[in-house]
């Protein structure tokens, strides 16, 4: 048993070597490098001690980042599991026209998210947009801050959407059916079998799908940075779209690494204490 499992720590060394090269060391680095004051060129210039935190939490653009992200996640995390969690509730059991909508759920998967942004983006542009002329409402979608959030949120939800829904579908279906069917044998139907039988059985993967979710609106950039530049007025500027500005366009080394590691130990706090829910669940 012994030689078993050192051949399995044998094979994750590969990996573990990645972990620590491309993840560990750079992690260690910006946490040292938050404390320095450093040039563009990457050259240390002294000790700044918290110099760094107190700037930037000096600083109205990443509070107001802050709360951009937390408005973001408030709305799309609620959202994106309701969505997912019902189509994939309604799709659980193979039935004949069932692919039909396997198709259409997991369609977001077969473009790249540059791609998906750029059609969002034309239509949700202007007062005549595709989606007002569909719904009748007469915003300026990205030009409001309000409605580009919700523009924002719809999109991340539009983008999360396929991967949780696999899981979800998965998770369903490789539920014992001997459980289902003892339950039915006792009475249990409809949404006294789901509630109480069913998603209690996928609740590990659903936990992971929030997770997910969380990491995904916490992280957000890519689909500001096409969707919407963080605006109008820096109202959808989020913390990661703040960090990209500050990395890649100012060349600010210093809020630079002290914004990573602030994001890092926020990630590790939040995914504890999901974590330690999870597991009282």
């Amino acid at each position: 048993m012994k030689r078993k499992e050192a051949k399995a720590y044998l094979f994750l060394i590969p990996s573990l070597c990645f972990a620590i090269l491309f993840s560990f060391i750079p992690l260690i680095k910006s946490f040292i490098g938050s404390f320095l004051r450093i040039s563009q060129s990457g050259k240390v210039l002294g000790f700044a001690g918290l110099q760094n935190y107190i700037t930037l939490f000096s600083n109205d653009a990443f509070i107001s980042s802050i709360w951009n992200t937390l408005r973001f996640t408030i709305f799309f995390l609620p959202l994106n599991t309701f969505l997912t969690l019902l189509a994939a509730s309604l799709t659980r059991r193979e039935r004949k026209g069932s692919s039909v909508f396997e198709f259409i759920f997991l369609s977001p998967l077969a473009f790249s998210l540059s791609a998906l942004a750029l059609v969002f983006k034309e239509l949700f542009r202007g007062r005549v947009s595709v989606i007002n002329k569909l719904t009748g409402l007469s915003f300026q979608w990205l030009e409001e801050p309000v409605t580009a959030m919700a523009a924002l949120v719809i999109f991340g939800v539009f983008l999360d959407f396929a991967i949780d829904y696999i899981l979800l579908v998965a998770a369903f279906r490789s539920t014992d059916r001997s459980i289902i069917e003892a339950a039915e044998i006792d009475g249990a139907s409809g949404l006294k079998l789901f509630f109480f039988i069913e998603l209690p059985a996928i609740k590990n993967i659903f936990m992971v799908t929030i997770f997910m979710a969380l990491k995904d609106a916490v992280l957000i950039s890519a689909p500001v940075m096409v969707l919407t530049e963080g605006g109008p007025f820096r109202s959808t500027e989020t913390i990661m779209y703040y960090y990209y500005l500050e990395a890649f366009r100012s060349g600010n080394r210093g809020t630079e690494t002290t914004v990573a590691v602030i994001m890092v130990l926020f990630s590790v706090i939040i995914m504890s204490l999901l974590s330690r829910r999870r597991r009282n669940v």
